[in-house]
């Protein structure tokens, strides 16, 4: 069983890391019985896209995603806590395509997040549209208002981790109307099991 392949994204995503880590990543997946389904389409070749991750409930998210990234060898720039981001763990974290956020000071973080992709065809960004792994009432709006000021599209990905998969949706088209559109993709993750359910 092939639990990840780079062949499951546009080359114009591949971040041709080392092939070590490539095989990390896949032996990850691999140990803890975990697979990445579904793809890209070549049709985003070159495109910029929006990736929102979601049950986003606990720390073995960022693992099984970090793992995911250097299976499928894609260039993504995501956004976490800066906590995360001490230490060696931040340099690797960092080279991964992370961007330390303190959430206490958000004005910056969509601005942060567009400097640093707006110049790039072929781009990804990451993100939980939660904002966080303890439960909260309203998920953040950002990821709407940052794939319009990127003219990207949105690509729903979900952490399932009663089939232990990592899935790429299919490609959402917001309507204009924010609440509407939180509440389509609330709907859409209502089917995948999060770690800690009590949290979602």
């Amino acid at each position: 069983m092939t639990r990840v392949s780079k062949q499951q994204i546009p080359e114009c995503f591949w971040a041709n890391r080392p092939i070590l880590l490539q095989w990390l990543g896949k032996a990850i997946l691999t140990v803890f019985d975990w697979r990445v389904c579904g793809s890209i389409s070549e049709e985003y070749n070159n495109k910029r896209l929006v990736a929102i991750v979601a049950p986003h409930t606990s720390n073995w998210d960022g693992i099984f995603g970090v793992a995911a990234v250097a299976g499928l060898d894609a260039r993504i720039t995501f956004i976490g806590k800066h906590t995360v981001f001490r230490f060696g763990l931040g340099k690797f974290l960092s080279y991964m395509g992370g961007i330390p956020v303190d959430r206490s000071k958000p004005g910056g973080i969509i601005k942060n997040a567009i400097d640093q992709i707006r110049g790039i065809d072929g781009a990804i960004i990451a993100l939980s549209p939660e904002g966080t792994r303890s439960k909260v009432k309203e998920w953040k709006t950002g990821f709407l208002r940052l794939a319009a000021d990127l003219n990207a599209d949105i690509i729903p990905m979900s952490l399932d981790f009663k089939k232990r998969e990592i899935l790429f949706g299919k490609v959402f088209v917001p309507t204009g109307n924010s609440e509407k559109d939180i509440q389509a993709l609330k709907d859409y993750y209502s089917a995948f099991t999060a770690k800690r359910p009590e949290n979602y």
